[in-house]
């Protein structure tokens, strides 16, 4: 789901490209290594050969080509690194409640909370919630 960035302070680039950079661009969950701003796609491709080829091989077999050793970027999105707000509110922009995340640690960061609103938008229309005793 896009980011509503009416949410977002006006220097929220700023912000977020900070805790990028503190992380080294790298994701502060599952370690992977990160696309920084303003790096091309080949580029990036060469970094991940250079400096992560143990990491790639250990644990992201599926951007590996092993018949011809190189990286498939073809995908870049899987290697774009996002700031997630760890109590979900845009609003709170202390440090400490941000952490620098890949795209699919972000996704699973923020799952509970999709899931919940949907919930919460279903049962104000109506709709019975049969698993977290709506209103009996």
């Amino acid at each position: 789901m896009p980011m509503d960035r009416s949410r977002y302070p006006a220097n929220w680039e700023a912000i977020a490209l900070k805790v990028k950079e503190a992380a080294q661009w790298e994701c502060q969950c599952c370690r992977r290594p990160c696309r920084p701003t303003g790096m091309s796609v080949e580029d990036f491709e060469l970094a991940l050969i250079d400096h992560h080829h143990d990491w790639l091989c250990d644990f992201y077999k599926t951007v590996w080509d092993e018949e011809f050793g190189e990286v498939n970027v073809a995908t870049p999105q899987r290697f774009t690194l996002t700031v997630a707000h760890l109590d979900q509110n845009p609003a709170n922009n202390a440090p400490e409640n941000l952490k620098a995340l890949c795209s699919g640690c972000h996704l699973a960061h923020d799952r509970p909370h999709r899931l919940a609103n949907r919930a919460r938008k279903l049962e104000r229309q109506g709709q019975l919630n049969l698993l977290g005793g709506g209103n009996e």
